[in-house]
């Protein structure tokens, strides 16, 4: 257990340079309709580090249990994995909500016409602040009074797994108040994953 931390230390410093190195590559999505955005990098850059951390981890699991168990202890990668898989899931959402690029059932709202289908999307948008707004209060509460437990491997609180829903749904309401006032201005929202139809 005394290597632990120099063995995480190492990993994550290494995943952490290699997720910089990731966002830098893919730059040119940073302007959007002729203006910098700058809180896209800082998104792109958790979301490579935690989807890195989560495929390092897994990979390391497999590696040390299947070619080198006699020699090599690793017993932080199973939570490690889970930590960065459960933020993973909630960056995710709160990513996706930014461009509006969330899951959507378009039949009926392409059919109608375009003051409709913006009365539709902001409709949506306040349904959304009414399930996030708790959501982020309840889970804020919930991840404090996990802060007395640790985990066993990692050694951390457990609130750690627990505060990704309150810190991301945080974000998602952000990110949709933005949404409702670009929808209120009249701006169109592009979004990343046009249909290829």
């Amino acid at each position: 257990m005394d290597d632990l931390p120099i063995g995480l230390a190492l990993l994550m410093l290494l995943l952490a340079v290699l997720a910089v190195a990731l966002t830098w590559l893919v730059r040119a999505d940073w302007r959007s309709e002729g203006r910098l955005d700058w809180w896209r990098p800082i998104e792109d850059g958790i979301s490579n580090l935690l989807m890195l951390t989560m495929l390092a981890a897994s990979l390391l699991q497999v590696a040390v249990r299947y070619f080198l168990s006699d020699s090599v202890s690793v017993p932080w990668t199973d939570e490690l994995s889970r930590l960065a898989m459960i933020w993973a899931a909630f960056w995710g959402a709160a990513t996706l909500q930014r461009s509006d690029d969330h899951i959507s059932m378009g039949v009926l709202h392409d059919l109608m016409p375009a003051s409709v289908q913006r009365v539709m999307r902001l409709f949506a948008d306040v349904v959304v602040l009414l399930v996030m707004v708790p959501m982020v209060w309840i889970g804020w509460r919930n991840a404090v009074g996990l802060e007395i437990i640790s985990t066993v491997a990692l050694g951390v609180p457990l609130a750690v797994f627990a505060f990704s829903v309150p810190v991301c749904g945080a974000l998602m309401v952000v990110h949709t108040l933005v949404l409702i006032w670009r929808r209120l201005r009249g701006e169109t929202i592009a979004t990343r994953f046009e249909p290829g139809i």
